[in-house]
């Protein structure tokens, strides 16, 4: 129980401090992707989604930004959401010939597809903690 308030109180700490930074900067992408994993890591999911949607809108390209904005959706129970930011970040991440009409009509077969997807999701949020994170913890020291 103390280690999640502890958690807590660094989540919101760092929210703090991506707010403070984004107001001297307030296009910063680095920031708002920061934010945006904080969001998630709070379960503030429609905070979050809108950090990630405003990643999208400056740079549609952005797999990470899909992946993570699916994560949002996957936490809410949204799995259609889900499904379709996800196979849009894996289709700007592979470069494959995969059609706007399959990520409509992709299907979650079973179980086991939702556990797949979990995964790489929790493994795509922690890439992005992994390379961004860092840079706000040493701005604040």
């Amino acid at each position: 129980m103390r280690r999640m308030i502890l958690r807590q109180q660094m989540i919101c700490e760092f929210l703090d401090s991506c707010n403070e930074k984004l107001k001297q900067e307030p296009d910063n992408i680095n920031i708002i992707r920061i934010r945006g994993i904080l969001y998630n890591l709070a379960e503030k999911y429609d905070k979050a989604i809108t950090d990630f949607e405003r990643i999208i809108d400056t740079m549609p390209s952005d797999a990470s930004a899909y992946y993570l904005k699916s994560d949002c959706h996957f936490n809410k129970g949204e799995f259609d959401l889900a499904k379709r930011d996800y196979m849009r970040a894996l289709k700007l991440q592979f470069e494959t010939k995969i059609t706007d009409s399959s990520i409509e009509n992709a299907v979650i077969l079973d179980q086991q597809d939702l556990k797949d997807i979990e995964k790489v999701l929790e493994y795509e949020k922690n890439q992005a903690i992994i390379n961004y994170l860092p840079s706000i913890i040493e701005e604040g020291d």
